[in-house]
């Protein structure tokens, strides 16, 4: 009898403790608090579900990386039983169509940090009796309407952490029975009313770091039932008196990290169940006298790192139930003037006031309940440390961050009764008499610390745990000596004291060549853009000194060359005449000529005057269009120098394509076909070259200018 009842609990065995059945082996199997069987696959490196090798009555599957690459394929149909399902840090890419059909039982569904983008509609059919869903810390862009009206049962929906957008109509379309929303970290900067009309019921509403800069009265009454209301880091730079006059259930309130410089008085008047009330971070250099006038139920308030001066004692008297309150941060408070106040609220069991210098003695001595005291950071040292003493009933105690060397022995009988302390980033000496009284008591505590402190002299000790150390081996009683280079009491909220100074002169030194390069570069462009006379705009520059226009060496030859002492003939040569024509050529870089690199010839004596009869005929028009225009050297060299030179810098100019030509005026009208330059020239007018008179009916004869048409380079339309 006896040998069979073994051998029934050895067969019992793999049933009741559950092994025996098939696990993949990349995960672990067992029970959960629920007593539900569960598949935990945490290990990472997971390329697909393994679904074939999870037994058909799992409950729970929990999958997350690092490492995992999955995609959701139908692979969870004969898991009907399933009801959470949890796949996390797995780079997801999209749910898929109809994944979850058939998971009639399924009532959580979390797949957070994923990959995802999308959401539709057909992603959850079949999925009436989904209580949760979390959406959150993936990709999505936007949410269709109706996209979870499958989701009839739905009270719980987190989209944080998206890269959604804004909210269309019927967003939430047939989730009546939702009653926790998290839109946090989208940047959605609006809510419209009317997307809430399908939530109604609505009791957590989380909506922080949105970008929202205002929000309309009409949510509030569309959602009366909220009870907390998470608007924290936004861009609220004002709260109207009746901002939350329809929601009158409020019981915790978020508002940190926004731009608040005032709270109005009666803001929370209606809002007599608030017990949480968080204004943090934000602006507020006053707290009116009636701001939380109507706040008999408040317990928690932070009104830390803003710019509060003062706190009035009638802003806080009728707190009658406050048990927290932090003011630390707000760095031009008075902190003498602060028992007044402290006086009012004395059943406060919590109190933060870090980051606020010097502590005044006998500040906490209206806390006789205190077990919550934090007052780090404000450059306390042995002998300020005594402002704890009437604190006698503390459960914590935070005096990290300041500046002291050593705990004394009546402070040491006070530290041995606190549960929680800490003490680092203090310059500690773990030598016999600064900190030997405590590294012995702290050595033969029944609880447990958090952190313990760490030393920081004597060198050989640096960095060590107080309870690594041996009382008996410790040095007797060493001098504090200041090291600088590395300064243990720090605080976290002073730049400077953390060796920012540095890093402020590299910055500096940085922004100063920033500052001088740019001032080099500015005066190189002036320099380049002094007042010059062009032909052509400055993107033409060729860039150096020399004459952008010269002679033909070669031209100058003939009957009529100058330079060969020839005298030059009656009428002006055409362009079609090569041997006596004035030839220019451009350089290769398509320079452009200045006023300065034409030379004006000497002036000839002035011909004799002559009836208007015995004057020369007018030289005949061009024949063709490259020749612009006769100009007569007489009417310009005739005076004295400054006409000639008016003369040719009036000639060194760009006619614009299509301008009239001066043969127009002239007494011999031209063709109108020749009225016109072509589109793409560019005429140059240049003095005449150095004439020499032979006969007197040659000085009578005024030497006619030659114009030579130009093909230009680059065309000026």
């Amino acid at each position: 009898m006896l040998l069979q009842w073994f051998v029934i609990c050895l067969l019992a065995m793999p049933v009741l403790t559950g092994t025996g059945r098939s696990c993949p082996i990349e995960c672990t199997c067992n029970l959960d608090e629920q007593n539900r069987r569960q598949v935990l696959c945490t290990k990472g490196g997971l390329s697909a579900v393994p679904v074939s090798q999870i037994d058909s009555d799992v409950r729970v599957i929990i999958i997350k990386g690092p490492g995992n690459n999955i995609s959701i394929g139908e692979l969870f149909q004969k898991l009907s039983l399933l009801e959470v399902l949890r796949i996390t840090d797995s780079q997801v890419p999209s749910l898929g169509n109809k994944r979850f059909w058939g998971l009639t039982k399924l009532r959580t569904l979390d797949l957070s940090k994923n990959n995802i983008t999308n959401v539709y509609k057909n992603n959850f059919q079949g999925q009436a009796n989904l209580r949760e869903l979390d959406l959150s810390k993936n990709k999505i862009l936007n949410i269709s309407s109706t996209t979870f009206d499958q989701l009839v049962d739905l009270r719980r929906l987190s989209l944080s952490d998206n890269s959604i957008l804004e909210l269309v109509p019927r967003t939430f379309f047939l989730l009546n029975k939702l009653e926790y929303l998290d839109l946090s970290g989208n940047p959605l900067q609006d809510l419209p009313p009317d997307v809430f009309h399908d939530v109604q019921e609505l009791r957590i509403f989380k909506c922080r770091n949105c970008q929202l800069k205002k929000i309309n009265p009409q949510l509030y009454n569309i959602l009366p039932n909220l009870n907390e209301l998470d608007l924290g880091r936004n861009e609220f730079k004002f709260l109207d008196k009746d901002e939350f006059r329809d929601v009158k259930r409020l019981t915790k309130v978020w508002l940190d990290g926004n731009q608040l410089s005032v709270v109005v008085d009666e803001l929370f008047r209606n809002q007599k169940s608030l017990q949480h009330l968080d204004l943090s971070y934000n602006r507020l250099a006053k707290v009116p006298n009636d701001s939380f006038q109507y706040l008999s139920n408040l317990t928690f308030l932070d009104l830390s790192y803003n710019k509060l001066v003062r706190l009035e004692p009638q802003s806080v008297r009728q707190l009658s139930n406050l048990l927290t309150l932090n003011i630390s941060g707000n760095v031009q408070m008075n902190l003498h003037d602060m028992r007044e106040t402290f006086e009012v609220i004395p059943q406060l069991t919590h109190l933060s006031v870090a980051d606020m210098g010097v502590l005044p003695m006998g500040l906490l001595v209206p806390f006789k309940q205190l077990r919550y005291l934090n007052i780090s950071g404000n450059h306390l040292d042995n002998m300020s440390l005594q402002v704890i003493d009437p604190c006698r009933e503390l459960e914590f105690l935070d005096i990290s961050r300041n500046q002291l060397y050593g705990i004394n022995e009546d402070t040491v009988g006070r530290i041995q009764r606190i549960r929680n302390v800490r003490l680092d980033n203090n310059p500690l000496i773990c030598d016999e008499c600064h900190m030997g009284k405590l590294i012995n008591v702290v050595q033969h505590l029944q609880w447990k610390w958090e952190t313990y402190p760490i030393c920081f002299l004597p060198k050989p000790l640096r960095g060590s745990e107080i309870t690594d150390l041996d009382v008996s081996k410790l040095h007797d009683c060493l001098d504090y000596i200041t090291d600088e280079e590395q300064n243990a009491a720090s605080t976290s909220h002073n730049f400077l004291e953390r060796g920012g100074l540095n890093t402020l002169a590299i910055l500096g030194g940085i922004i100063l060549v920033l500052i001088v390069v740019i001032i080099l570069v500015m005066a190189v462009c002036f320099s380049k853009r002094r007042a010059r006379y062009y032909t052509r705009e400055d993107r033409l520059n060729g860039g150096e000194s020399g004459k952008c226009i010269e002679k033909n060496p070669d031209s100058s030859n003939g009957n009529g060359n100058a330079a060969n002492g020839g005298s030059p003939p009656e009428h002006a040569i055409t362009p079609t005449t090569p041997t006596n024509e004035i030839n220019f050529k451009f350089p290769i870089d398509d320079r452009v000529c200045t006023i300065d690199d034409l030379v004006l010839p000497p002036a000839p004596p002035p011909p004799a005057k002559e009836p208007p009869s015995q004057l020369p005929p007018p030289p005949p028009p061009a024949t063709t269009t490259n020749i612009l225009n006769n100009f007569s050297y007489s009417s310009c060299a005739g005076n004295n120098t400054a006409t000639a030179m008016a003369a040719v810098a009036a000639a060194a100019t760009v006619i614009p394509p299509g301008a009239p030509s001066a043969a127009t005026s002239a007494a011999t009208p031209m063709p109108p076909a020749r009225n016109k330059l072509p589109s793409e020239a560019i005429v140059v007018v240049l003095p005449p070259p150095q004439v020499h008179y032979q006969t007197e009916h040659q000085q009578q004869q005024p030497q006619q200018l030659q114009l030579t048409t130009i093909e230009p380079l680059i065309s000026v339309n």
